[in-house]
């Protein structure tokens, strides 16, 4: 009875194997040779774990495109950007691939809720300084049973003002900070910033009435994003305030792709005799923090 049950039982895995592969062959043969893979992407893990940024990746979403292993477009439209799944830990796609080519992936995520498929993630246009946004890649690969991942990296920089002071923002009295040298395209294939086309991006900062900073307890005013290539830059910071305040130049910003940089100083006064503004850049949105 033992051995008969036994035998049934193997039986019915075998069959299930051979069904799974008669299935797999199937799929392949409809898809002219192509067998499929499974693709994962996922964002850093400071996007999770760090309350700095756990507000930005909320509502992702993430792109995928896929070339040959020389860079160039494959036939027949498979290199058109397609939009990933997502899944609660991160993004998948399934893929169908010659299983002796080679082939790369790029893919692009942005914080965008409205976000419309990129046409070529080989320039992708980025120009508004709210949107947060990642970039990956993975070249020269070929299909695998494994599939294929990939970690995700900020592509941008995000720079955060903070004050040691009290301060009053509004309609009367702005605050803006000002970055002189932007780029508007990203090139996910080169994981840097495309074009000489390049811009001033200023930021207006939002009405805000803070009253409780001091230097040992800074408060945040806001931030925002730089699509930058990691050249020190001269940022300019102008407090439109009651004491007739002079722009404040803060020289020698490193600015670069995947790092945080922090402001921090008496804003109220910036630009005044008393109104000191010290920076910090922070590597990789990590923890070490490096003064400058």
């Amino acid at each position: 009875m033992n051995k008969k049950l036994s035998t049934l039982i193997l039986a019915a895995a075998a069959l299930l194997v051979s069904c799974s592969q008669d299935e797999l062959q199937n799929t392949v043969n409809n898809n002219e040779g192509m067998k499929p893979m499974t693709i994962s992407v996922a964002l850093p893990d400071g996007m999770s774990t760090r309350a700095v940024a756990t507000d930005d990746a909320t509502d992702a979403h993430c792109f995928l495109q896929i070339l040959d292993g020389n860079g160039t477009d494959l036939d027949g439209g498979y290199s058109a950007v397609q939009k990933m799944s997502k899944t609660s830990g991160g993004y998948t796609a399934t893929v169908y691939l010659k299983e002796d080519a080679t082939y790369d992936f790029l893919f692009w995520a942005t914080s965008e809720s409205n976000a419309s498929t990129p046409a070529d993630l080989r320039n992708v246009s980025y120009t508004n300084g709210e949107t947060l946004v990642w970039a990956g890649r993975a070249l020269d690969r070929q299909w695998s049973a494994d599939g294929v991942t990939c970690k995700l990296e900020h592509a941008v920089s995000r720079i955060t003002l903070q004050t040691t002071g009290n301060l009053t923002v509004n309609d009367l009295q702005t605050l803006t900070l000002a970055v002189p040298s932007t780029f508007t395209a990203y090139n996910v294939e080169e994981m840097a910033p495309v074009g000489t086309t390049k811009q001033n991006y200023t930021y207006s900062f939002g009405t805000i009435n803070i009253s409780n900073a001091s230097l040992s307890n800074p408060v945040a005013i806001g931030h925002f994003y730089a699509l930058v290539d990691g050249e020190p830059q001269t940022l300019t910071l102008q407090y439109n305030g009651p004491l007739d305040n002079a722009p404040k130049e803060i020289s020698n910003v490193p600015l670069a792709p995947n790092t945080h940089v922090v402001l921090s100083g008496d804003v109220a006064n910036s630009g005044l005799t008393s109104g000191n503004i010290t920076a910090t850049v922070d590597n990789d949105w990590s923890d070490d923090t490096q003064n400058f």
